[in-house]
C-alpha cells in the first residue's frame, strides 16, 4: 500500500572534465571546483537531511566500511571486522593510525558516543533509522529506551562491537550512510554548536574545513593526519552551490566548475553532442518521490492517495521528462541493495491504461471528477528537472479530475 507517488531513481547525470584535468603543472597545487545542484544545510553526519550534504561529510569523515568507486563495500575507519554465526554481532577492529585532524586518536568509544548521539532523540536527527537494526536503537531514539541499553559497545580502544536486534544483511551497508560517522565528542563538549565552523571542525576524513561562504563556496583542505593522506591526490575541495542546472552548464564551459552532478535532461541531447564522454550517466542509488500530507481530509483516505498513485505515467516521466536518466518506480526502496528485494507495489505489472482506468473509478466513487475535481498542490524543488516532472504530473492527472497547483520552493 503506497502512501506516495514514486519513481526510483535509477541513474546520475553528471557533467566532468576528463582524467587529469585538474592538474596544471607539476607540483602545482590541485584544485578540485565541484558544482552542487544546492547549498548544504549543516555538515553535522547526525544532522544531515540531504545528498547535497552527504557528498561534502564523505570528505570530511569516515565511517567504519566505505564503498569504492565500483560501490564494493571496503574497510574505511575499520580495518576489518567479523560477524557471529547467528548473524547479530558485528565486531570491528579499528585501524590503529587512525587519527581525528587534531591528532588524537580514533577510537571505539567515539563511534559509541557517535551512535548514542544519533539515536538521542534532542539530537532529532532525521535519519536516526539508519541505526534501528541495532539492538535499543529504535527504543531510545522514541524515548522507549536509554541510550546504555543499545548494542554498542567498546571493548578497547581498537574494538567495537555492535549487537543487532535481528540478522541483517545490508547492516553493513547502512554504515556507509554519512549518518553513521563518528563525531568528535570533545570538540562538541567544548564548541557546542560551533563545533561544525570552519578552522574548528575536527574530523576524521581525506579533508578538513577550511572556509564556508554560504551560497557562493566550501573549501575543504587535505587532512595532513588522514591514516591515508599520501593516497589523497586533490589539495583542494572547493563545492560551489549552483542551483540553477543551466547557468551551472555555462559555468562548466567557462572553466568555472571542473564537474557537476545534475543535468538539464532537456538540453541532455545537446549537452552530450557538445561534450562528447566529459556527459557521464552512472548508477544512482535513491528514489524520486513525492511526500503526502495525510493528517487532513481527503488526503488521510488510504485508497485516494493509491489512486493518484496509480494515475502517474512513470514511463513516461522516466523516458521523456528525465530521458531515461532514470527508472520506473514501484517501491520506496530502490533496487541494487544487496540481500535485499523491494516489495512492488500491487499494481506494477498493469498496462498503464489499465490503471489510469482504476484511478478513474476510485476518484469517481469518492465524488471526484472533471466537473467537481480534486484539489491538489505539488510543491518542487527549484530546478528545471523538477518544474518539468511537476508539470508532467499535473497533466496527467488533470483527465481524471485532479485540479494541481504548482509551488515553487527552496531546495
Amino acid at each position: 500500500m503506497l502512501k506516495n507517488m514514486l519513481k526510483a531513481t535509477a541513474f546520475a547525470t553528471t557533467l566532468a572534465l576528463a582524467t587529469g584535468s585538474f592538474y596544471t603543472h607539476a607540483f602545482a597545487e590541485t584544485v578540485y571546483n565541484r558544482g552542487a545542484a544546492a547549498e548544504a544545510e549543516t555538515v553535522d553526519p547526525h544532522k544531515t537531511s540531504t545528498t547535497y550534504e552527504a557528498d561534502i561529510i564523505r570528505d570530511l569523515f569516515q565511517g567504519l566500511v566505505m564503498h569504492d568507486q565500483k560501490t564494493n563495500l571496503i574497510p574505511g575507519a575499520a580495518e576489518s571486522w567479523t560477524v557471529s554465526d547467528d548473524g547479530t554481532v558485528y565486531t570491528f577492529k579499528l585501524r590503529k593510525g587512525g587519527l581525528w585532524s587534531d591528532g588524537t586518536p580514533v577510537t571505539a568509544d567515539d563511534f559509541v558516543y557517535s551512535f548514542h548521539r544519533l539515536e538521542d532523540p534532542a539530537t532529532a536527527a532525521e535519519y536516526a533509522s539508519m541505526l534501528y537494526p541495532v539492538k535499543g536503537a529504535e527504543d531510545f531514539n522514541t524515548k522507549k529506551g536509554k541510550a546504555e541499553d543499545m548494542g554498542v559497545k567498546a571493548i578497547d580502544a581498537n574494538t567495537l562491537e555492535v549487537t543487532l536486534k535481528a540478522p541483517t544483511p545490508y547492516f553493513l551497508e547502512m554504515l556507509t550512510h554519512q549518518a553513521t560517522y563518528p563525531v568528535n565528542k570533545a570538540s562538541i563538549d567544548k564548541l557546542g554548536a560551533d563545533w561544525i565552523k570552519p578552522g574548528k571542525l575536527v574530523s576524521n576524513g581525506a579533508y578538513t574545513l577550511a572556509e564556508w561562504v554560504p551560497n557562493d563556496h566550501l573549501k575543504m583542505v587535505k587532512n595532513p593526519k588522514f591514516w591515508d593522506a599520501a593516497s589523497v591526490k586533490l589539495d583542494v575541495v572547493n563545492y560551489i552551490p549552483t542551483e540553477d542546472r543551466s547557468s551551472a552548464m555555462k559555468r562548466f564551459e567557462a572553466g568555472e566548475l571542473d564537474s557537476y552532478g545534475d543535468l538539464p535532461t532537456e538540453q541532455l541531447a545537446d549537452l552530450k553532442a557538445k561534450f562528447g564522454d566529459q556527459v557521464r550517466v552512472g548508477p544512482y542509488l535513491g528514489t524520486y518521490y513525492y511526500a503526502v500530507k495525510t493528517d487532513k481530509a481527503p488526503w488521510d483516505n488510504v485508497e485516494l492517495r493509491n489512486a493518484i498513485s496509480m494515475a502517474i505515467d512513470r514511463d513516461f516521466l522516466a523516458e521523456k521528462v528525465w530521458q531515461n536518466s532514470m527508472l520506473p518506480g514501484y517501491s520506496m526502496v530502490p533496487p541494487g541493495i544487496e540481500g535485499y528485494t523491494p516489495s512492488l507495489a500491487k499494481y506494477a505489472d498493469m498496462p498503464q491504461i489499465d490503471r489510469e482506468d482504476a484511478a478513474k473509478k476510485i476518484l469517481e466513487k469518492l465524488g471526484y471528477t472533471p466537473e467537481h475535481p480534486l484539489k491538489m498542490e505539488i510543491r518542487y524543488n527549484t530546478s528545471e528537472n523538477h518544474k518539468n516532472t511537476a508539470v508532467a504530473i499535473q497533466e496527467q492527472l488533470k483527465p481524471l479530475g485532479v485540479e494541481v497547483t504548482l509551488l515553487n520552493t527552496d531546495t
